[in-house]
């Protein structure tokens, strides 16, 4: 049985967000001041209705923008002074409704982060919304973030898991439970006393900064959930009983 890092054990929480009656300097404005290149566009019920992003703004563009004398950001082209005069003498502007891109790409919290990663891959956009059930906005994830738990090296993974999780925390020898680790999958081999010890294992080894997925090859000696409550309280099985810092 293999357990992998979900989307959101790596997502960003605090996500702007714009509402589709926002004239679309504000939301240039918004994506250059928290620095992003796009912005979920949301209703009142937080529900995703559509995306904006820099390539969207540049669609509204007849000419690309060049720089002059130090390097700009397109946003900061996009909002130079006198940009909007046109547009703002319109009736009503521009908004995002206007120009955002009403199919979205997006993911659910609990996908994988390889699951992530392979939409990013299939369909070239920079990232994600991360929306619950009912498409409320919930995250956002970038290459950035999915790339990130891939980093760490293997050597690292598997240092931190044998003294930090199997020794320091679970109290196993770590000559009776083998830890490998390639690409940032660990692989547990060996043989623990009960079955709960094997699921808690399994949790706290996925719960490591830069474990990508556990491929689980234990065995346990006994099936402590057959055993009845008060004798579980007899043979030292407390559910407190892992050690914390």
């Amino acid at each position: 049985m293999a357990r992998s890092m979900r989307v959101r054990d790596v997502m960003t929480t605090e996500v702007r967000t714009v509402r589709p009656d926002t004239p679309v300097k504000e939301v240039a404005r918004a994506m250059h001041d928290a620095r992003v290149s796009g912005v979920p566009v949301v209703d009142d019920e937080g529900r995703l209705v559509g995306i904006v992003t820099e390539a969207d703004l540049l669609l509204l563009e007849e000419e690309p923008p060049v720089p002059r004398g130090r390097r700009r950001s397109f946003l900061e082209w996009f909002l130079r002074p006198g940009r909007f005069a046109e547009v703002e003498g319109r009736a009503g502007g521009l908004r995002a409704e206007d120009v955002m891109t009403r199919e979205v790409v997006t993911v659910g919290p609990d996908a994988t982060v390889r699951e992530a990663v392979r939409v990013l891959l299939e369909t070239g956009v920079k990232r994600l919304p991360v929306v619950d059930e009912d498409r409320r906005v919930v995250g956002i994830v970038s290459r950035g973030d999915l790339l990130g738990p891939f980093l760490r090296p293997d050597e690292e993974l598997e240092r931190e898991i044998r003294e930090d999780v199997l020794v320091r925390t679970m109290w196993i020898d770590p000559d009776e439970v083998k830890v490998r680790v390639d690409h940032g999958v660990v692989t547990l081999e060996g043989e623990v006393e009960q079955r709960s010890l094997k699921e808690i294992l399994l949790e706290l080894v996925a719960r490591v900064d830069g474990v990508v997925g556990v491929e689980d090859r234990l065995r346990y000696r006994i099936d402590d959930r057959k055993v009845r409550p008060e004798r579980r309280d007899e043979l030292g099985w407390g559910e407190n009983w892992v050690r914390t810092p």
